[in-house]
């Protein structure tokens, strides 16, 4: 018997063969489960306090065991060709876009893939969609960068943030992760993901899904997505029977809070770049001495957001591989080399954000040999079999984008964005666009409301695009050029 599992709260264990929404309590073959009383804010029932206290520190606090020795923590990529452009009707908007441009891009910066590797917790607790190991809260991944979130929501103050860089600091100038290995098997073992959710694309294609790449072949027990909400969705269930066949009825779903005694996670490395002096990171970074923006990375948010927009992780490159051989697979068929991505109108379940200027916009682009597509409307195959065809794709902003994992090298796609997505969303579909090696444009356009020139807050809810001449023309001659030099 390896573990206890205990799980408390509303719940619901999903097994994906089932199309009822019945309660299912699933779990590991030979495993026990017990009762967990858990506190408002997790088992630690605080989220303020020192760093120390708050982040669990691979290579010092006790508690993770790599089921094998990395070879490698972080290694150069190719990544994608990436390219900013501003192109609002309004003189406020357009200077501020224009000074938030990143140049950065046209400097062939460095990118880099990070490892994730199997790895046993001990004493391990999920809630919320995030992990602690005895106590204390593992960055690990997405989750991590909502674990940070979470802290910096509840030590506001300036010294508290200055204790949390310090802090990582000394760990990043006198620890190694030369972790200590698992020293007995994992054979039905119970494994446990993190999940922000099953009902954004975006998050579950990126962060989770890909997840499942590193227990196909090996012989564990159930894996537990652990979710912040029990809300379902059709393409989750879809692309998991899809892409991950063999692990069919090995798969459950719970937003319970769940303890484990031992639990084998997918541990990745990107947290470990600002909290860890190992060589595997350091050597390969003093490598690339050519890019300085890597050089002195701390804690702080944007050098955090610097490490995310420059990466991607192991198991979406291992993702990438699988689907495209899944998609080889199925049955030869014509493929649109040009298309226009819209939102599906007929699809109560789509998001429907508004796109004004989109009849302008399609009756130029399909003059140019557009096809107008409803990825809604495509089977997960379909889906990742017309993104690898197509050689140009154009869309407005949204959780499509995650689709760029599947996107042909030589390939172009052009998001059309706005102010907002230019202050809290760039950057988010970057690892999708690097694990491709594509060319990805971002034209930042203005806001579908009633005076595209006031900047609304964020708070208020994300807002479609309006695209006038100025941008129409861009993104026409972008398709037709690709990106200038």
């Amino acid at each position: 018997m390896y573990s206890r599992i205990g799980c408390c709260g509303a719940a619901l264990f999903r097994d994906p063969r089932q199309a009822s929404q019945q309660e299912v309590f699933a779990v590991a073959k030979g495993t026990k489960v017990a009762t967990v009383q858990t506190e408002k804010h997790g088992a630690t029932g605080r989220w303020a306090g020192p760093a120390e206290e708050y982040f669990f520190m691979p290579g010092t606090d006790p508690g993770l065991f790599p089921v094998e020795q990395p070879e490698w923590l972080i290694r150069r990529a190719l990544g994608a060709s990436v390219r900013q452009y501003a192109r609002s009707d309004h003189g406020n908007i357009q200077r501020r876009l224009e000074r938030n441009l990143e140049d950065r891009w046209r400097q062939a910066p460095c990118v880099f893939e990070t490892n994730t590797v199997p790895a046993v917790a001990e004493d391990a607790m999920f809630s919320a969609g995030s992990l602690q190991i005895n106590g204390k809260w593992l960055a690990n991944g997405a989750s991590g960068d909502r674990i940070f979130a979470r802290f910096l929501k509840h030590n506001k103050t300036d010294e508290a943030v200055a204790a949390m860089i310090s802090f990582f600091r000394q760990m990043r100038s006198g620890t190694d992760a030369d972790l200590p290995l698992w020293d007995g098997a994992i054979r039905n073992m119970p494994v446990g993901i993190e999940c922000r959710n099953r009902v954004n694309y975006y998050h579950f294609m990126t962060e989770t899904l890909p997840q499942l790449t590193h227990f196909c072949d090996r012989e564990t027990g159930q894996i537990t997505i652990h979710c912040r909400n029990a809300r379902t969705s059709a393409f989750s269930e879809q692309f998991t029977h899809a892409l991950f066949p063999e692990l069919e009825g090995r798969i459950a779903f719970t937003d319970r809070a769940c303890r484990y005694d031992h639990v084998v996670i997918p541990f990745n490395a990107r947290h470990l770049v600002a909290a860890n002096g190992d060589p595997r990171i350091a050597e390969e970074l003093d490598r690339h001495e050519g890019d300085p923006a890597w050089r002195d990375l701390t804690a702080h948010t944007q050098s955090r957001k610097f490490v995310l927009k420059n990466t991607f992780d192991r198991s979406l490159r291992q993702m990438r591989e699988r689907a495209l051989a899944k998609a080889a697979e199925g049955p030869g068929r014509r493929l649109a080399r040009r298309i226009f991505v819209v939102r599906d109108p007929q699809n109560d379940a789509v998001n429907q954000r508004g796109f004004l200027g989109q009849d302008a916009l399609w009756d130029r682009l399909r003059a140019l040999g557009f096809e107008k597509v409803y990825f809604e409307r495509l089977s997960p195959v379909e889906q990742i079999s017309t993104m690898n065809a197509a050689e140009v794709v154009v869309s407005a902003h949204g959780a499509f984008f995650a689709n760029m994992m599947f996107a042909n090298p030589d390939a172009h796609v052009i998001e059309i964005g706005s102010i907002q997505t230019q202050f809290h969303r760039w950057g988010d579909f970057l690892g999708n666009a690097h694990v491709a090696g594509c060319r990805y444009s971002v034209v930042f356009a203005d806001l579908a409301q009633e005076d595209p020139s006031v900047i609304p807050s964020i708070t208020d809810g994300l807002i479609g695009v309006r695209v006038g001449k100025a941008a129409i023309d861009l993104i026409c001659d972008l398709a037709e050029e690709g990106q200038p030099d």
